[in-house]
């Protein structure tokens, strides 16, 4: 018999204008603490009066410890059929780490919802990907893929660490000017998910979930709820804590997880909301700066859109406060999902036959990021380590 994660959600509880949701795990001897989302008093009615946000957030940690989840609370049945899915798929990609496990609720019921209701919330950082979503729905150009979207939801506790309050308000000052000119509300979300979570499962795998369980949240007022891409079609990743494989599986028969803006790459994404004045103002896409409530103007996806913006011939828009240099770009070095940006970047400069300094530095980062990631993989020994055997010549 598989040793059992036991999720216990307790009774919501309202503190100065927030609404705190939690639920303590218990791992048999091992104690950690409890998982919660804070929500501010006035989206009471759209919460969710069910638990499915907890066995969604919990899932991937119970299959990385191989144990039983169960639920001491409400869920939907589809929802659990579906997780039962995205269990397969993900075991399926990972074998080494996750395991199918089974999942049981105390109560297992559909949500009582009004049919009628059909508003959609998306996730929203305020970067390229959820601009471009909300951008576009709001602006009616997906066509039959048309969402009608409401609202935003605002993460603290993901890319902006939770002990840092002053740098969150700030962005979501921001994020509320972007949406507010689309006719969209912001909706502040705190948790601890990714404290909780990190020491059980990578990041990079369970970043999703947690997007997904934030929407589940909200799940009384909105019938959908949009994940916006990472990577389109063409650069499918898998295992990845996004994907449009698994998105959908993450939602139930009453509310859907919409893997959102996979058709299109970020080069169609930027010329996009370049029309959107209030983006170009207040666009935020590093998680790297000291304070990642503004562009940083030096890491590589700072210096990766700033390029962008150059490559659809924009000038420089006010929400990056310094260009960059030739010599900043032949300095980057990147791998993954990073350095094919940076490859279909150049691409795009090739294709539209831009003969400048800046698109031979791209093609020199490249290179030299190839070798470098060429002997991270084969060199096993660090050089340091093997050169200790040499002798040096005496004299």
């Amino acid at each position: 018999m598989k040793p059992i994660m036991h999720v216990w959600p307790e009774a919501p509880k309202k503190k100065q204008g927030r609404l705190t949701l939690s639920a303590r795990i218990e791992l048999g001897d091992n104690s950690i603490p409890a998982l919660w989302f804070q929500l501010p008093e006035a989206q009471e009615s759209a919460i969710a009066k069910n638990h499915d946000s907890f066995a969604v957030a919990t899932l991937l940690a119970a299959m990385g410890q191989s144990r039983q989840l169960i639920i001491h609370g409400e869920v939907s049945p589809s929802l659990l059929a579906n997780l039962e899915e995205f269990q397969a798929a993900w075991a399926s990609w990972l074998p080494a780490e996750l395991s199918e496990i089974p999942i049981t609720a105390e109560v297992e019921r559909e949500p009582t919802v009004d049919p009628a209701r059909s508003a959609a919330i998306s996730a929203f950082s305020g970067g390229v990907d959820s601009s471009y979503t909300a951008f576009c729905h709001a602006k009616g150009l997906n066509g039959r893929t048309q969402q009608p979207l409401k609202a935003g939801l605002f993460v603290h506790g993901f890319d902006i660490a939770l002990n840092q309050p002053e740098v969150f308000e700030r962005a979501t000052q921001r994020a509320a000017r972007m949406l507010s000119s689309l006719g969209m509300d912001v909706i502040p979300l705190a948790t601890n998910f990714r404290t909780v979570m990190d020491p059980l499962i990578h990041w990079e795998h369970s970043f999703g979930t947690g997007i997904a369980a934030g929407l589940l949240l909200l799940q009384n007022r909105f019938s959908q709820g949009l994940i916006p891409s990472s990577y389109t079609y063409r650069e499918l990743t898998v295992p990845y804590g996004s994907n449009p494989v698994t998105d959908r599986l993450l939602g139930h028969r009453h509310f859907d997880i919409v893997h959102d803006g996979a058709r299109h790459g970020r080069v169609d994404k930027i010329t996009a909301i370049s029309h959107w004045p209030e983006a170009l103002e207040h666009l935020r896409v590093c998680w790297q700066g000291a304070e990642p409530d503004h562009n940083c103007c030096q890491c590589e996806k700072c210096i990766r859109n700033i390029l962008t913006f150059r490559l659809i011939q924009s000038a420089l828009p006010p929400c990056f406060e310094t260009d960059v240099s030739v010599e900043q770009i032949r300095r980057l070095r990147l791998r993954g999902g990073p350095l094919d940006a940076l490859k279909h970047l150049h691409s795009a400069a090739q294709s539209q036959a831009i003969n400048a300094p800046w698109v031979d530095a791209i093609a020199a980062a490249i290179r030299q990021s190839q070798r470098t990631n060429f002997i991270r993989q084969h060199i096993k020994v660090p050089l340091k380590q093997r050169l200790k055997g040499v002798k040096k010549p005496q004299g």
